[in-house]
């Protein structure tokens, strides 16, 4: 895969162009675009970016225009494992990789976002929005309007975040990042691997990844969602898309926490119902989220065989 990356003529956009090769498969979209002009671009975090970017599509080589450092080439090449991908234009001399000193939370619209943004202080929160008309750049937030989401693996909490990744990495000289918090909580055996190899590619460029809800107890999650109009503001803020937030497996799965922890069976079960409704027309949960409804519908079944028991003994 031959990657460059390019600053449109209108200086407004910013572009990953690429060309495939034997091997690659083919990336659903003819480019990748940003909305806004990426000014500083080290050459070793724009070779790691377009890696990731196109993670899912590479096969044979990479090739990045600008070609990458030798320190950066080893945790490229690993990164794709178990394919055999050739990193290609290696320079032995060695470049200065920029540092700096702000924490974003990269956002992906989860309910566990919502959970990272409420306990976890960042200097920022970055997401991604093939929605949003312009990329908006403020104090504390950033929305990047690109069309990156669309190279996402949708399978895994991690898989959906790469692209987001990616774009964080092309900006984070101009932004100053230099750690980035995830939202993950559950992670296949697969993810969990990457994880640990995106880790170690990011470290070679001066980022830093932190992931705090890893492997945190439901119980203990539920305790950092906001509440529930707190809930509904930030889902309707980072789904600009939807009409109706209750449209959301994630607005569902945040009920069935909130109520779970609040012992309300009534909530607990609507909440559990409409999930199994989305589950039925294609929405995607992790294992975990999968056992926590089973969890829910085994403590409904419980009360419903409860209920004789009690009357008969009035």
């Amino acid at each position: 895969m031959k990657t460059e990356t390019v600053i449109e003529s209108s200086e407004r956009t910013t572009t990953v162009r690429y060309t495939p090769e034997n091997y690659d498969a083919y990336p659903p979209a003819a480019m990748a675009w940003v909305d806004g002009r990426v000014i500083e671009r080290n050459r070793d975090r724009e070779a790691a970016a377009h890696a990731l970017l196109l993670f899912p599509f590479v096969s044979g080589r990479l090739c990045p225009a600008r070609g990458c450092g030798v320190d950066v080439a080893k945790p490229l090449r690993e990164l794709f494992l178990p394919r055999n991908v050739l990193i290609e234009g290696v320079e032995m001399a060695p470049a200065r990789i920029p540092t700096g000193t702000r924490t974003a939370i990269v956002c992906d619209g989860s309910y566990r976002s919502a959970a990272l943004l409420k306990t976890r202080k960042a200097d920022l929160s970055f997401r991604l929005s093939e929605s949003a008309y312009t990329t908006l750049i403020g104090p504390r937030n950033v929305v990047v309007a690109s069309n990156f989401g669309v190279f996402a693996n949708q399978e895994g909490q991690l898989n959906i975040l790469v692209p987001a990744i990616a774009a964080a990495l092309l900006f984070c000289e101009d932004l100053g990042i230099v750690r980035l918090v995830l939202p993950v909580h559950d992670l296949t055996a697969e993810e969990a691997e990457l994880l640990g190899r995106l880790s170690a590619l990011l470290a070679s460029v001066n980022i830093s990844v932190e992931t705090p809800l890893l492997g945190m107890d439901f119980a203990a999650l539920s305790r950092s969602l906001p509440d529930l109009s707190g809930l509904e503001i930030f889902l309707a803020e980072r789904h600009e898309h939807i009409t109706c937030v209750e449209d959301l497996p994630d607005f569902w799965l945040a009920q069935l926490l909130l109520a779970q922890a609040s012992g309300d069976r009534t909530a607990t079960t609507q909440a559990r119902d409409r999930v199994k409704i989305l589950l039925r027309r294609g929405c995607r949960l992790s294992a975990g989220e999968q056992d926590l409804l089973s969890s829910a519908q085994s403590a409904s079944n419980g009360q419903v065989i409860a209920q004789p028991d009690m009357k008969s003994t009035t």
